[in-house]
Order: structure tokens, then C-alpha cells, then sequence
């Protein structure tokens, strides 16, 4: 008892912190959601959510923020699962792979302005190969470098959590695989995927979570007005905000929180229902 005190005590300051900080805004960011206006909140039930409905803005947004996540989430899972794979021996690569998620953003932007931007290394590569170079940040590339970066800035992390739930695999069962098939591809799909399920049921949730903060390179890029095809989310938020709507914020905001609260859900689920096939409790 007296050690469950004490380890309450190690994290209260965290606790303190997360209901100060972001617990409370939120739960008073209700009001907002179902009353219109700021200074004189009128009630309006249903109202917000039905206006975002046919706000066009918003429907591009989620449009987008959509297609960023079952392209990138996908593509990043089965890079960071074959990355884990090849080099679970090499610690040195792996911890290199994460440096891109440790630099800051506007050092990185540098880099990736170097690759892609006008007079970048893509754009000479193209040139000298008989092509005509472009500006890649613009359309209609703009949409694929991005899922690119957010690809590379984050396979290091997955790939180094992947690798943990790998190592934990029985050599046995590699070396049983290993004498009819000899391909690591088959053994990633046939052996490791099914055993590391809820890892990689939590890396796809993570790298979703990941999705929504690639607004920082995007909003670095290009300010509030993005191309097109990068219209997500939070820049509709960042963009009431700044306007002041915070009806229309607070609203999207809570859909959001909704559908990231949804697929944790689902998370915890699959995990309780795997510890239960396992243990049978």
C-alpha cells in the first residue's frame, strides 16, 4: 500500500499538469460547441455540427486529412515493420533512423527544402536525367512529398518500438520458418505480423495520432493556405482560430478527439481480447 502511495505521488505532478493544462480547456470548450457566438452565446443544440456539415472548408479538410491517412498510415506500418525486420541487429541504424523526429522542424524544413524545392537536388537529378524540374512542394506533387517527410520522420520510432515486439518473438519459431523459407518478407506476414498484432495494431494508431501533427511542416511551408490537396484539419482549425470562430473550432476539434478516442478504444479492445485468447482469464 505504501509503495502504490508513493509511486501516486512520483506521478501527480503529471496528473496536475494534464487536467490544468488540457483536461479542463477541453471540458470547457463544451460551451462553445452548442451555443453560437462569443459575447452574447446564444443555444443551438445540434447546430454547429450541421453547419460544419456543409461547410465546404471543413469538408475539404477531412477529405484530405482522409486520403493523408490511408495512404501514409499504411505505407509508414509496413516500411517501419520491414525496417524492424532487416536491421533488428543493428542498433546504430536504428537509433540513426530517429533522428529525423528528434530535429527540430525548422531545421529540418531546411533539408527537405534543399531535396525538393525550386533549384533542389530532385529538381537537378530530374534535369540532368532530361526532365523538366519543378517546384515539388507545389501541385500537384505537394500532397506525395508530404506523406513522404512524415514517412521518413517518423519510421526510426516505429520501426525501433516494431524491432522491441520482434526481439520478444521465440528464436525457435524463426529458425522452424527459416528451414522451409528462407524469404524475410514471408516471415514479417506469416509469422511475425500475426504474433506482434496488437504492436502493430498500436503503431498504426500512433502513426494516425502522427498524421495530425504533420501541421507543423505544413503550416511551415506554406502559412495558412496550403495547395489544396494539403488542406487538412488542423489547418481549418489553426485558420477559425485565428479568426476567432470558436464555435466552428471547438466543434471540429470534438469530432476529432472523438474519432482518435474511438480508435484507441478499438485499440484496447483487440489488445484485451488477444490477452484473453492467450491466457484464457
Amino acid at each position: 500500500m505504501l509503495k502504490q502511495k508513493r509511486g501516486f505521488l512520483y506521478i501527480l505532478p503529471g496528473l496536475l499538469g494534464l487536467g490544468i493544462f488540457f483536461i479542463v480547456p477541453f471540458v470547457a470548450s463544451f460551451r462553445y460547441i452548442f451555443y453560437t457566438g462569443i459575447a452574447t452565446p446564444e443555444f443551438a443544440g445540434l447546430g454547429n455540427f450541421i453547419e460544419l456539415t456543409t461547410n465546404e472548408a471543413y469538408r475539404l479538410a477531412l477529405r484530405n486529412t482522409g486520403i493523408f491517412i490511408v495512404i501514409g498510415v499504411p505505407l509508414l506500418t509496413v516500411s517501419a515493420l520491414l525496417v524492424a525486420l532487416f536491421f533488428r541487429k543493428s542498433s546504430l541504424v536504428r537509433q540513426t533512423m530517429l533522428l529525423p523526429m528528434i530535429m527540430p522542424v525548422a531545421s529540418a524544413l531546411l533539408g527537405w527544402s534543399a531535396i525538393f524545392g525550386p533549384g533542389g537536388a530532385v529538381g537537378w537529378l530530374v534535369s540532368a536525367l532530361g526532365g523538366t524540374a519543378h517546384n515539388y512542394f507545389q501541385e500537384p506533387f505537394a500532397r506525395w512529398v508530404m506523406i513522404f517527410i512524415f514517412v521518413v520522420k517518423n519510421l526510426g520510432y516505429m520501426a525501433v518500438i516494431l524491432a522491441g515486439a520482434i526481439e520478444s518473438i521465440p528464436k525457435e519459431l524463426e529458425e522452424a520458418f527459416a528451414l522451409d523459407c528462407s524469404s524475410t518478407v514471408r516471415y514479417a506476414f506469416r509469422i511475425v505480423v500475426p504474433l506482434t498484432a496488437p504492436v502493430l495494431f498500436f503503431v498504426v494508431i500512433l502513426s494516425t495520432v502522427n498524421c495530425f501533427q504533420i501541421f507543423r511542416e505544413v503550416y511551415g511551408l506554406y502559412g495558412s493556405m496550403p495547395p489544396e490537396s494539403l488542406y487538412m484539419l488542423q489547418t481549418f482549425m489553426s485558420n477559425n482560430f485565428a479568426r476567432l470562430n470558436y464555435n466552428r473550432l471547438c466543434t471540429a476539434s470534438f469530432i476529432v478527439s472523438l474519432f482518435i478516442a474511438l480508435i484507441v478504444s478499438v485499440y484496447l479492445y483487440v489488445q484485451r481480447r488477444t490477452e484473453k485468447g492467450r491466457t484464457g482469464v
